[in-house]
This record gives C-alpha cells, structure tokens and sequence, in this order.
C-alpha cells in the first residue's frame, strides 16, 4: 500500500503521461514483487505463472485489415512495429505481454496505456500501468472513467485491461487458493527448519554400567567429544565398548511429499496448467486441451481488447483489428505440420503457397497458388456413367474406379 499511496501523491489527479509512467519505471520499482509478492514467492505458483505467461507472450499479434472478399492481410505500419518489434523502449513483445500475463494471474487485472504522438496521431508505445484496482464512474456525457490509484482518471475504452475472475466492471480483488498457499508454506517451512535442525531424537545412547544423572550428562558430553574429534574421513565414527547405540525407527522429515504433490497440483489446476504440462510430460491430446481452455481464451481477450481500444470505430468497421497467429501453437510438430498439409491441400480448402504461408515457409512457384482438386470433390457433368472397380484410386495410374459417360441425359 506504500507504493499506491506514492503514486497516488506523485500524480496529484494529474493527467497522466508517458513521461510520468517511465519516471516510475526508473525509479527501479519491481511491479511484479509490489503486487501479489507473497502468492508469487511461492515456487510452485512462480512456476505455474510464468510458463502460461511466456506460452501466451510467445504467440505473435499483428495489425490486421480485412476486405470485402474475406481475404486478411498484415498491416506493415507503426501499430504492426509496436506489435512485432518494440512495444515500448524497455520491452520486446515476448516481455511485455510476460509482463502483463504475470500480473493479470498474480492480480486478477492488468490496465495497459496506449501512448499516441500529439502530431500523427499514431501509436507510439504500450506502457503497462502500476495498477492493478480501479473505481468506475461516468462523466456528465455518460462516458465510463476508471480512477487508478485512487486518484488518478482515465477513460476506460482509451486502456487496454486484461481481467479474470470478471465480477462485473474488473477482475476479483481477491485468489481463492488462500488455503492451498497456506498449507504449501507451513510445509515448506517445517522442511527448511528441519533441514537444519530436526529437534527429534533419532537414537538412544546406553552407557553399560548405571550411572546418575549428572554422570550422564558428562558421559554423553565426552561421547560426543569423542566421537566428534575421531579420524573421520570415509564417513565412519567410533565410539568406546562400553556404549551401544539404540536407533529408533521414526520419521525424521515429517514432510508429507504425497500431500505436497496434492496440493501442488490443485494450484497448477487453479492457474490453468497441469503438472504434465508442466514437466513435459502430457500427451498430445492433453496439450491440446492446454491450448484450447487456457491459451486460448487469453489470446482472445487480449485481440478484442487491444482491437477496441487501438482502433475507432470506423476502422474496425473497415476491417481492422488486432490477431494472433496461433499456427506455431496449434500446429506444433513436423508430424502435425505434414498433416495439416495434406488435410488443407486434400479438402481444398487452401492452396499450396496459402499453407505454406500459413506455416512460416517462404512461398513456391507460381503453380503452387492453383487449387489441387481432388476427385471427390468433382463435378461430373450430366449423362450416365459405369464404375469399374479395379481396387485403386487413380485410373491414370492402371489402377482405381473408372468413371466414363456411355450417352448423354
């Protein structure tokens, strides 16, 4: 709250800027350890965290215009350059977006200011802001602001925010793993303090002859002087004849790992990643439900929001917006490549050079931009027709079902 309450004095219900937004950024303030510190010092949540949030910063966002014909294509401006290059002077795309997804699932919410040149009217930078609560109200035009910090006003749809947990108007103030976090530290704990010091009696020590206690004590004392100043270089003491050493069978780490492994898992499932996921080692098909339940909506929250608050109206109408090329994601294998391949060419749903622009791969010859029309997919032309069957696909080849008209309808 010490953070807030600076920011809160330091803008005075100032206009904010970029300039001010940096000068905060140079202060050397670490957002990500001010706002959710204590969830995040934890391993297992820093984890589950950060690898959602690269999977998510590593799909590229391009500034796309569609026409009327359905055809989509990339924007090479200085909005595509903010996307592709350079977010902002201290943030490649792939940490801006780590950034933003940390503190969304660190915080619930995440607002994003879009700096605009005075003079072009232009997008010049991304900042992520320092906050991660806000006060909604509108003005006398019935436009919606959002206080930040407690004192200081944006317009809501100049932001992007990013939320989960929606309660209505932002993300919930609150996590819901309270529990989980609290059991996961005291364990931690208890293995650290016992680590250094089990404080449990893992042995007797019996002397053979009775003695009283005081004796005892000086008896154990010149054991352990013994047995501590002993030649000791291959891992063995040495203790006199007349000692014998008890051990008891009992729990020396009372860390119950199954119970750890438990509720490790519950908190990977709460931020939406499984523990296969995690260590790789999750089937395909439980990759895939990774990138449909949790990659995805991410990135469609992030499209409508970005598209919303970087484009007028107007622009979206004319087919502008923000899009994710999930390509790399979807289609992450040589294997799944080649089937995609041949499933777009097969169905004749996109040419060749469409494919393999849609892949990454640098475009072929002229003749790859002609359809591959399957026979299946043919139109025959009016008349009566005998199959022959000779156990192949195609006839050109000597083999497959012929098809010849015999007399026109």
């Amino acid at each position: 709250m010490g953070f807030l309450r600076y920011v809160a004095g330091y803008f005075q219900k100032e206009k904010v800027t970029a300039a001010k937004v940096i000068d905060l950024l140079n202060r050397g303030y670490s957002l990500t350890q001010l706002f959710g510190g204590n969830i995040y010092n934890i391993p297992e949540i820093r984890t589950a965290i950060n690898f959602i949030a690269e999977k998510v910063a590593s799909i590229p966002f391009y500034h796309i215009r569609a026409d009327t014909e359905g055809n989509m294509n990339q924007v090479n401006d200085r909005l595509g350059f903010v996307l592709k290059v350079r977010t902002n002077p201290y943030q490649c795309p792939q940490v801006f977006w780590t950034h933003c997804m940390t503190k969304v699932l660190l915080t619930n919410n995440c607002f994003i200011m879009p700096e605009w040149d005075e003079h072009s009217g232009k997008l010049r930078w991304l900042w992520p802001l320092p906050f991660t609560l806000g006060e909604f109200n509108q003005d006398a035009q019935g436009r919606i602001i959002v206080t930040l910090g407690g004192s200081y006003p944006f317009y809501y749809d100049d932001l992007i925010h990013l939320q989960r947990f929606p309660d209505g108007k932002q993300g919930s103030s609150k996590q819901a793993s309270g529990n989980y976090v609290q059991i996961v530290n005291t364990m931690q704990n208890q293995a650290v303090k016992d680590s250094e010091n089990s404080q449990r009696i893992a042995a007797l020590l019996q002397v053979k002859s009775q003695l009283k206690s005081s004796d005892m004590k000086k008896k154990l004392d010149e054991f352990k002087e013994l047995f501590l100043t002993a030649e000791n270089t291959t891992g063995f003491g040495m203790i006199g004849a007349e000692y014998e050493v008890h051990n008891l069978d009992m729990k020396l780490n009372p860390l119950d790992t199954k119970l750890l492994d438990d509720i490790t898992r519950k908190l990977y499932n709460y931020f939406g990643v499984s523990y296969e996921i995690i260590n790789g080692t999750a089937s395909e098909l439980q990759f895939e439900q990774f990138v449909d339940n949790t990659i995805k909506p991410w990135v469609w929250q992030i499209e409508e929001t970005s598209t919303y608050a970087l484009f007028s109206e107007t622009e979206i109408f004319h087919g502008n917006c923000v899009q994710a090329e999930l390509v790399d994601l979807e289609i992450s294998t040589l294997a799944a490549k080649t089937a995609f391949y041949k499933e777009m060419v097969y169905g004749t749903i996109m040419n060749r050079n469409e494919i393999r622009k849609r892949l990454g791969i640098t475009k072929g010859p002229p003749e790859l931009d002609k359809f591959l029309e399957n026979k299946n997919f043919q139109v025959l032309s009016p008349g009566s027709y005998v199959v022959e069957q000779k156990g192949g696909e195609s006839d050109e080849q000597g083999s497959g079902e012929k098809v010849t008209p015999e007399s026109a309808v």
